[in-house]
């Protein structure tokens, strides 16, 4: 009797085992059927992957900004992927180009001048181009930071920030934590919002001053380095009204940065304030 239990219960869980096997089986089958199928893009067209548009400017990164400034003016065909995924670096944007994913603005540009023979600064010497490259520099890593802390931390608590960033209130408070770690230990976030606001100045008076009466950064001619300058501009015109920022364009205290602000804008985003 105690052999037939035992073979009985060889049997039943024989039977369970087996039956599981088959569900996974059929599990994975209903799987690969309904499984949402990778989207297939057009061969030699970059896709940019980039956080949906805002009415009040393109992008709320001036990354995102200024990589597609870029493709604008490189004349390179480009499709617009509207996402909130991040890059394999946790970066956005992020571009796809024949299957293959490239990180960082950056990164992305120096590869596409490769990849589609582009050259935007050619008409410089290399005097100016190292110029150019210490203002784009300026741009990305002084005035971004202090535009960061205008907007996000400073002017946390601000209603008019809710018609610029579509976050609630829990979100905007997680960006404000995360984004002040970030300026602590990058070093803007121990000055005082007077401190910052100073740099912010000085930045921009050093671009007013080199600007002077040239409609762009080097001269009657657009380079690369205008992508970058421009997007990080961009922000300017997006702040809080509290942001001393804002204060800043409201003043006006350098107009010619303003006008190639504009110009910028004029030449390569038409639709600029179409953005839906």
């Amino acid at each position: 009797m105690a052999v037939e239990n035992s073979w009985n219960s060889t049997k039943l869980l024989a039977t369970a085992v087996g039956s599981g096997v088959v569900l996974v089986a059929v599990a994975k089958f209903v799987r690969r059927i309904f499984a949402e199928k990778p989207k297939e893009y057009p061969k030699d067209v970059v896709i940019l992957f980039q956080v949906p548009r805002r009415a009040i400017s393109p992008n709320l990164s001036p990354f995102a900004i200024k990589l597609e400034t870029y493709l604008r003016m490189a004349k390179i065909p480009y499709q617009n992927e509207y996402s909130r995924k991040m890059s394999p670096k946790s970066k956005t944007p992020w571009i796809m180009l024949n299957g293959k994913v490239y990180s960082d603005s950056q990164f992305i540009i120096e590869f596409l001048n490769k990849e589609f023979n582009v050259n935007l600064s050619k008409h410089l010497t290399p005097k100016e181009k190292a110029v150019a490259r210490s203002m784009f520099k300026m741009s990305e890593e002084s005035l971004y930071w202090a535009f960061i802390l205008s907007r996000w931390v400073y002017s946390y608590g601000d209603p008019t920030i809710l018609n610029i960033a579509p976050f609630n209130r829990y979100i905007l408070w997680r960006i404000k934590f995360h984004v002040a770690r970030m300026c602590y230990y990058q070093g803007y976030g121990r000055h005082t919002e007077a401190e910052v606001e100073t740099i912010c100045r000085q930045d921009l008076k050093a671009l007013s001053d080199h600007l002077g009466d040239n409609p762009y950064l080097m001269g009657n001619q657009p380079c690369e380095e205008d992508c970058a300058v421009f997007g990080m501009l961009a922000m300017m015109w997006m702040m809080p009204e509290t942001a001393f920022a804002a204060k800043i364009v409201q003043e006006n205290d350098y107009p010619n940065v303003t006008a190639y602000f504009e110009r910028m804008k004029n030449d390569h985003w038409p639709d600029y304030e179409l953005q839906t």
